[in-house]
C-alpha cells in the first residue's frame, strides 16, 4: 500500500479523533498521537545552519519527566566530522502560529565518529549551534487553534495532550 496515502488516512483519522474532546467544564483537549508528531518532525529535517547539518531525528516521549527527547545525527563539512546528538526539551505553545515548538533545550549527548567525545572547543561551538538550530522548531501544527490560549501541554508516552 502507498505509504503516503496510508499516512494521510492515518492523519485524517487522528485529526477526526483529536479534533474535540469536550469536558463538562467546556474545556477543549486535543490529543496528538506520537506517529503524527514523528511525521511532522521528519518533515523539518534535514536542518542546516552555520555549516551544521542535523538529520535522522528520532523522538522519545517521557510522561514521567514531561519532556521529549530528540536524537539524531549531525555533520559538518567545515570541520569534516559527524556524529550523534541527543537533546531533551519541553514542548511550548505558539499561539500566533498554532504550533507546538521545541523550547528549554538541554543537550544530553554530542559525540563524533563512533561515540567518541568531542574536543572541548569543538563541543562548545557545536553545542551553541545545535541549540540555536533546534530552539523554536515546530514539532506539530494545529491550524484550527491559531490564536487560542493554551492552558497546558501534557507529554504522554503515546503522544501529547493540548489542554485549551
Amino acid at each position: 500500500m502507498n505509504t503516503n496515502l496510508t499516512l494521510r488516512r492515518l492523519q485524517a483519522c487522528a485529526l477526526a479523533l483529536l479534533c474535540l474532546t469536550v469536558t463538562t467544564a467546556h474545556a477543549l483537549s486535543l490529543t496528538v498521537p506520537k506517529l503524527l508528531i514523528d511525521a511532522a518532525v521528519g518533515k523539518k529535517f534535514p536542518k542546516e545552519k552555520y555549516s551544521i547539518r542535523l538529520d535522522n531525528p528520532v523522538l522519545q516521549l517521557s510522561r514521567e519527566r514531561q519532556k521529549i527527547e530528540l536524537c539524531g545525527q549531525w555533520s559538518s563539512p567545515l570541520v569534516q566530522k559527524n556524529g550523534d546528538f541527543c537533546i531533551d526539551f519541553q514542548p511550548q505553545w505558539n499561539k500566533e502560529t498554532g504550533e507546538v515548538e521545541i523550547a528549554k533545550v538541554k543537550l544530553l549527548k554530542l559525540t563524533v565518529g563512533e561515540n567518541k567525545a568531542l574536543p572541548t572547543p569543538l563541543a562548545s561551538a557545536l553545542n551553541g549551534s545545535l541549540l540555536q538550530l533546534l530552539d523554536g522548531t515546530a514539532i506539530y501544527k494545529v491550524p484550527e487553534t491559531v490564536g487560542k490560549h493554551l492552558e497546558s501541554i501534557e507529554v504522554q508516552d503515546s503522544g501529547i495532550r493540548l489542554n485549551f
